[in-house]
């Protein structure tokens, strides 16, 4: 289990950089030209589609503005009155034949020089019921095709409107879609009516587009569609007139409008949002095909690369678990061609064969450590010297006859330091058993210097049933009195302290002496000696570095053995045990 998740955590890895390297740049530069893109579209287009409203707005003045402009001309030079006469009357005179003809003329070179305008009508009310047209001059209106349009004119109001509407001719004819243009007359009943072929404006309006399925729509105020361009399909217009009149066209087009409330008209052109952002769907398309091939190989690339990765962490992995059996390490496969390999297992081999050595070399140096331990103390303390030591003092009780004497309580004393020494040296003993072990050996020194010192004792009482290493304490007062004691004269003091510090629950040992102190170069000699880790035994110098060796190995650094000394005042030395 734990391979294949070695195996997947590569993978992902490896990916991961590959993908941040290629994969999402070209994502982030692929979405920025399609945003890029997207948003040219979008304002080229809004321009163009104000463009074509903005053509359609003056075609649809032009339409107007014929119709105004006949209006105009007939409303002058009292040809409006001629007009109505000619109308009621069946027959006509010379001059208003003249008058009538130029009229004729006028009306014909209108209908003619413009393509888009399919026929003008004219009506004012008369007895006849006549109206004039641009194809049959005066008709009468019973004899039309097309008559709607009377009505539409007379009820429609005044001023000038807009509609469309289907006209025929003549019966036979197919009806066909006309624009019509109603202008009311201001100081005559009746008015003019201008109709425009609605396949014409169609036409016309194809010329303004500028894209495939564009629409151009003329609308009502009721959003019903008057006139469109010529391109779009019988199904696509109904689509469209649903959409105006439901009023959701602009949730699916891009669309622009100009509105005409003298008309009540409304001109909208419009473009599908499929066919305008066509070349960025493409450019978002093409961006995500891309993206995914990159992927593609970025993912066997990844898969490749940590094949590889795996097979060197399985070698080294195969390495460690030896050197944490302490078995010889197998040989290591490379790849010969690959430089970094070569040098990454050669220092991994190096490291652990070092390490593999340093662990041994440590163990036997613990154990080397250990042995002299106990030759030291056996040196101290041989079996022997205890048996001797009791046979001298029943011989010193039998010259005495039974009396004790000083002698008697030297040899006891002695006794008793061997036999205390000659326990297990690894053992633990209570304070108290090593501070009474610490007096005999006082007493015997004092005896030997005839009492040139004096020993006080600091010690907290509630600390009497603490357990410490055995031998810890004698070997630093040995060292205070044979060190610190011998150039005093009688006046030589000794002080020795065990204090509880609250602050960090610990136990502070101190023994303090007045002697002739350490020199300042000797002191730092020391000091170095009992910082260094590997010390090499002499019979000479075994105290201090054997009790700071032993406190280390027994507790931690923060127990390590303090010295303090002044040439001339005395020496302190000091260190601290954890209370549990």
């Amino acid at each position: 289990m734990k391979t294949v998740n070695v195996k997947k955590q590569f993978v992902k890895k490896n990916f991961l950089i590959l993908f941040s390297a290629f994969v999402l740049p070209t994502l982030i530069l692929g979405s920025l030209m399609v945003y890029l893109s997207w948003r040219n579209v979008e304002r080229d287009a809004r321009r163009r589609l104000e463009n074509t409203v903005s053509l359609a707005e003056e075609h649809l003045h032009s339409l107007t503005d014929e119709s105004k402009a006949v209006n105009v001309y007939i409303e002058s030079n009292q040809l409006l009155s001629s007009l109505s006469r000619m109308l009621d009357s069946k027959s006509i005179q010379y001059p208003e034949m003249i008058a009538f003809r130029h009229f004729s003329a006028f009306i014909n070179s209108i209908v003619y020089s413009n393509a888009l305008i399919d026929s003008i009508y004219l009506y004012l009310p008369n007895s006849l019921d006549r109206v004039y047209t641009s194809a049959g001059n005066f008709v009468f209106l019973e004899s039309l095709t097309d008559q709607e349009w009377v009505d539409m004119l007379s009820s429609g109001g005044a001023g000038q409107r807009l509609c469309a509407r289907v006209k025929t001719d003549y019966p036979f004819e197919t009806p066909r879609q006309v624009l019509t243009v109603f202008n009311t007359f201001h100081n005559f009943q009746g008015g003019s009516v201008i109709n425009f072929s609605s396949d014409s404006v169609r036409h016309t309006y194809d010329s303004m587009l500028f894209y495939e399925g564009q629409g151009l729509f003329l609308l009502d105020s009721d959003n019903h569609i008057l006139v469109h361009n010529a391109k779009l399909s019988e199904e696509e217009i109904s689509l469209w007139s649903q959409s105006f009149l439901e009023d959701t066209f602009v949730d699916y087009h891009l669309v622009h409008t100009a509105e005409y409330p003298e008309y009540g008209l409304r001109l909208v052109t419009a473009v599908p949002n499929r066919i305008l952002y066509h070349s960025a769907i493409q450019n978002a398309q093409l961006t995500i095909i891309i993206t995914l091939m990159i992927a593609l190989i970025t993912v066997i690339l990844a898969y490749m690369l940590s094949l590889n990765s795996y097979h060197q962490l399985n070698q080294i992995v195969s390495l460690l678990d030896s050197a944490a059996r302490k078995e010889p390490l197998p040989e290591v496969e490379y790849n010969t061609r690959d430089m970094y390999s070569q040098i990454l297992h050669n220092i991994i081999r190096i490291f652990l064969e070092n390490n593999y050595l340093q662990i041994q070399l440590s163990e036997r140096k613990l154990r080397l450590q250990t042995a002299q331990l106990q030759a030291l103390q056996y040196q101290i303390n041989p079996h022997f010297l205890y048996n001797t030591l009791q046979t001298i003092n029943y011989e010193i009780l039998a010259l005495t006859k039974g009396k004790q004497t000083h002698a008697n309580q030297m040899v006891e004393n002695l006794s008793d330091i061997m036999r205390f020494s000659l326990e297990a040296p690894n053992t633990f003993v209570t304070l108290d058993e090593e501070l009474e072990h610490c007096r005999k050996y006082v007493e015997i020194q004092q005896a030997r210097y005839d009492n040139g010192f004096q020993v006080l004792w600091d010690i907290d009482e509630t600390l009497a049933e603490t357990m410490i290493p055995r031998l810890l304490l004698q070997p630093l007062v040995e060292n205070a009195i044979v060190h610190g004691l011998k150039q005093t004269s009688g006046n030589g003091r000794i002080k020795i302290t065990v204090r509880k510090k609250y602050h960090d629950a610990s136990i502070e040992v101190r023994i303090c002496d007045n002697g002739s102190g350490i020199p300042a170069r000797r002191l730092r000699e020391i000091r170095q000696r009992l910082r260094e880790s590997d010390l090499e035994y002499t019979s000479a110098h075994i105290g201090l570095p054997n009790c700071c060796q032993r406190l280390l190995l027994t507790y931690s650094p923060e127990s390590m053995l303090h010295i303090r000394s002044k040439e001339g005042m005395g020496t302190l030395v000091w260190f601290r045990l954890p209370s549990s």
